[in-house]
This record gives structure tokens, sequence and C-alpha cells, in this order.
């Protein structure tokens, strides 16, 4: 298959490049050059900018397209006017959906409204851009798209550090703050996982919405699977971690429980996923692989969590 893969140096676009180059595919990326511009150095670019130089995709003709990094329709207008593809592929996000008050969400579920009157992704017009992004594809008449909305992506090179942080938190021994009740649920998706279905769903030329997730553990379950020392938890429930002003995410993969997020997360529906052949490897090997890759990273510092001396304070405070 002649693949165009639109970024594919980053997180969820590198995994992607790996799982096409795995199957034997002829890739092409499409991207700026900037990110981990020594990646896949033997594979055919096209540097460019996806706004300004997507006139450079034209006069060519594409089996498939993947595109990993659009987030405002401004992104996708130009590369889709340009491109000659019979089959377009769009990484969106489970943050379309609005309401996370009746727990996990269908592909059905209701979506943001769509905000297309600014360019700037912040946490408010994530979601609704991709909403946007959405529409500006249904609205293309005669192509055949896939829409994936992945959960919370994690595992090796991921740059939100939000699994990163447990997967290295519970590797040391000793006592460890967890936010919340045991059985509150959580949940994500493997980049890898995701890259796979993704490929395999691309190679068969299906069409469609699909929430990509893996399957909701409890807080207790994650605890129990991420674990590689030997730990003592120290359950701290929501509302004393709000006394003490702790925001939501601001220890990871914590969402106090509310009307809103019953949970304590949000969650959205595999159902879908699962029966046209998503795969999910255990929790243990995704963590052991992110420390993994972490030790590589040569004491690279995460950017989100509690640090040592503020989650022994805070535990002190709490306990």
């Amino acid at each position: 298959m002649k693949l165009l893969i639109i970024g594919g140096t980053s997180f969820v676009g590198r995994h992607l490049v790996e799982a096409a180059l795995a199957n034997g595919h002829d890739v092409t990326l499409f991207n700026r050059g900037k990110s981990n511009p020594g990646l896949f150095a033997d594979l055919p670019r096209i540097i460019g900018d996806r706004r300004k130089d997507a006139g450079l995709l034209a006069n060519q003709k594409w089996d498939a397209v993947i595109d990993s990094s659009a987030y405002s329709p401004k992104d996708l207008e130009t590369v889709l006017n340009s491109l000659d593809t019979d089959h377009y592929t769009f990484i969106s996000t489970i943050s379309v959906y609005d309401d996370f008050s009746a727990g996990a969400v269908p592909e059905e579920g209701s979506k943001h409204q769509p905000y297309i009157e600014s360019d700037v992704v912040t946490g408010e017009t994530y979601g609704p851009l991709k909403v946007a992004c959405e529409g500006v594809i249904a609205e293309r008449e005669g192509l055949k798209s896939l829409i994936i909305r992945p959960a919370i992506v994690a595992g090796p090179h991921d740059p939100t550090d939000r699994f990163t942080y447990w997967a290295k938190r519970l590797s040391v021994p000793g006592e460890v703050l967890i936010p919340g009740g045991k059985n509150r649920k959580l949940q994500w998706i493997d980049a890898r996982d995701l890259a796979n279905f993704t490929l395999s769903m691309v190679e068969q030329g299906d069409t469609g919405v699909y929430n990509v997730a893996a399957d909701p553990v409890t807080m207790e379950q994650f605890v129990d699977g991420v674990k590689s020392a030997e730990i003592h938890p120290q359950w701290i429930p929501d509302e004393r971690l709000l006394e003490e002003q702790i925001k939501p995410f601001q220890i990871p993969f914590w969402i106090p429980v509310s009307g809103t997020h019953p949970e304590g997360f949000i969650l959205a529906a595999n159902d879908a996923a699962k029966k046209a052949g998503l795969k999910q490897r255990p929790m243990s090997e995704m963590a052991e692989d992110t420390r993994q890759w972490l030790a590589e990273e040569d004491g690279r510092e995460l950017k989100v969590g509690l640090s040592m001396d503020e989650e022994r304070t805070l535990r002190s405070k709490l306990s």
C-alpha cells in the first residue's frame, strides 16, 4: 500500500509509521521536519507546513492517508484540497464528547459544538476543534474516511507523561499517595495498540467512527497492574484532595467523582473497536516498556505529577 502519514515522527505518529513499516507498506511522511528530524531517515519525506505547503502533495496518488497531526479545520482544508487518495484516516479524540455523566460514551454520544472561531488549542477548545475537524471531513463528498477517537494515549515516547508518571512512581518502594477511591475507574490506550488497530482498519479499507480505548479498570487494579515494587498505598479521598486545592489531573489520571464525572474519569465505550479487532496489551507489559523507554531518556524530568517532596508533604498533611 502506498501510504502517506501526516506527522509521523512524534508520539502517535511514530508508532503508526513503525506499524506500517512492519507490515511492509510503502510509507511517505509529510511534516515540517522539526520533531525528531533524524527519525525514519531512510523514508521518503515531503518537508513542509501543512497549511502553506500542502500543494507539494499534489500530482501523486495515495492508496491511503493517515493524519495524526490536525487540530483545527485550517489544518485540514488545504491538505484535503491537494490530496488524491482513496481513503483518509483522521486521528481525533474522545474529548469530542461533552457529556460523561452516564458513564462510558458510545460513538453516537453527545458532542461539543464545533469551535471554529480560533485556532488556539486550549483545554477548552481542544475537543470542540476536533469536532470541527471531523465535520470538515464528513462534508467532503466522495471521500472514504475513518475517524479514530482514542482515549488518553499512553506508552513509550509519550510527551504528556500522564501514564509515565505512574509507571515511574509505582516502581519506587514505600508509601505512595493514591487519589480517590479504590473502585473509581480509569481508561487509556497504548499508542502501539492504537497504531495496530488503525492500520488494520486502513488495510481493510474500513470507514466509520471508532472509540479506541482499553477496557476500564479500577484504580486498585491499575495500581496492582502497573507497580513493580513493594508499595504501600495511602488512599486519599477526593474531598481531602479538594480541601488542599489539588486540581483535576494535577495528579495524573485523577478527576474527583461528581455528577458530571460519576466514575472519577472520562470513559468511552469500546465495543465497536473490540468487535472490529482491537487488541489490548497487559498493563504490566505497557508499564515495563514505558519504564524502559524512560530509563533510556537520560534523566528526563516528568512534565506532570507531584514531585517526591510535594507528595511527601501532602501525605503528611492528609494522613
